[in-house]
């Protein structure tokens, strides 16, 4: 590791004296917050997620209100837009991920930096249900949540039998995967 750092650092015009410095002050900020050090890797996985899909940090706030109007204005096309967001985060996913375990890898280490605060995961009967939590405040929020998810979970080979969104943040989606490549991992 040492050898791939020196040859970075060359790259970038740093030296490994400097390299190392900014890691561990960015390190130790994170330990003196009281974070564990791992939440390093995790923020550099989430800058790489998204800085491709180009996210735009914004309120919660702000979202819950734009999603309320945008919602107010006209219905299906809010609900079109959600499962555009979808589509596109997806397909961007499934270029990292192989299979839903794969996907859930991704998640669980950008997780502490996500406002989705959980993803339950039951097998029943062939029959795979999900249960997000933290997916927004209201109705109309967690409506367009559970389109995105479900439009992730399709580009997976999900197919969606059920699809419950309750305001508060929790969507459940119920499906089957079609094809042996994803066998889910419990």
């Amino acid at each position: 590791m040492i050898e791939e750092l020196e040859q970075e650092a060359k790259k970038r015009g740093y030296t490994i004296y400097a390299l190392t410095n900014i890691a561990i002050k960015s390190l130790l900020k994170l330990l003196k917050e009281g974070e564990d050090a791992s939440v390093l890797e995790n923020i550099v996985e989430y800058h790489r997620l998204s800085s491709s899909l180009d996210l735009v940090p914004v309120t919660s706030w702000y979202l819950e209100n734009i999603t309320r109007l945008a919602y107010e204005k006209d219905p299906n096309e809010y609900e079109k837009i959600c499962e555009g967001v979808g589509e596109q985060i997806g397909s961007y996913l499934k270029s990292k991920a192989n299979d839903i375990n794969d996907l859930m890898e991704i998640y669980n280490m950008i997780k502490p930096l996500m406002p989705i605060r959980d993803v339950q995961i039951k097998d029943s009967n062939g029959l795979i249900e999900f249960r997000i939590y933290g997916t927004g405040f209201s109705a109309v929020s967690t409506l367009c949540a559970s389109r995105i998810f479900s439009k992730i979970g399709e580009s997976f080979g999900l197919e969606i039998k059920k699809v419950d969104a309750l305001a508060g943040g929790i969507v459940t989606l119920i499906g089957k995967f079609s094809g042996p490549s994803n066998k889910l991992v419990t």
